[in-house]
């Protein structure tokens, strides 16, 4: 009987929104761990309704569902390759983390700068720093 009090207590825990466990270290180990899977289910989840999405090295920003929209091209990107990070600074609000990614055309560093409303992400603004991992 104790058995099965704790695996209905496990699974009520996994069923729980992401929010009710999540801080922004939580969430961006989650967001980077879909992003490299590439499970735009998972992703979408992690992204308020009204998250923007900002590449400011090419200009482009993109609304939640645009993001969503674009993750099969991001899926055939990552595929062979693999990316790393590292929580730079946090509030319990905000979080800035530097990535390497590693795609099988190159290398790429960047810099995210993301906000959260809660356990989700309203606003990701990505700058690249190099075209290599060297100082990563």
């Amino acid at each position: 009987m104790l058995k099965i009090a704790r695996l209905a207590a496990l699974a009520a825990l996994v069923m729980l929104p992401h929010g009710a466990l999540a801080g922004p270290e939580e969430t961006l180990n989650s967001w980077y761990t879909m992003l490299q899977s590439g499970s735009d289910a998972r992703i979408a989840g992690l992204l308020a309704d009204d998250a923007v999405i900002i590449l400011e090295d090419i200009g482009v920003e993109q609304s939640k569902a645009e993001f969503v929209d674009s993750l099969d091209e991001w899926k055939d990107a990552i595929t062979g390759g693999s990316l790393e990070w590292k929580l730079k600074k946090k509030t319990s609000d905000s979080a800035t983390a530097t990535v390497c990614y590693r795609f099988t055309s190159g290398p790429m560093m960047v810099r995210e700068d993301f906000t959260f409303s809660g356990d989700r992400i309203v606003k990701s603004v990505q700058k690249q720093l190099g075209s290599d991992c060297e100082k990563f």
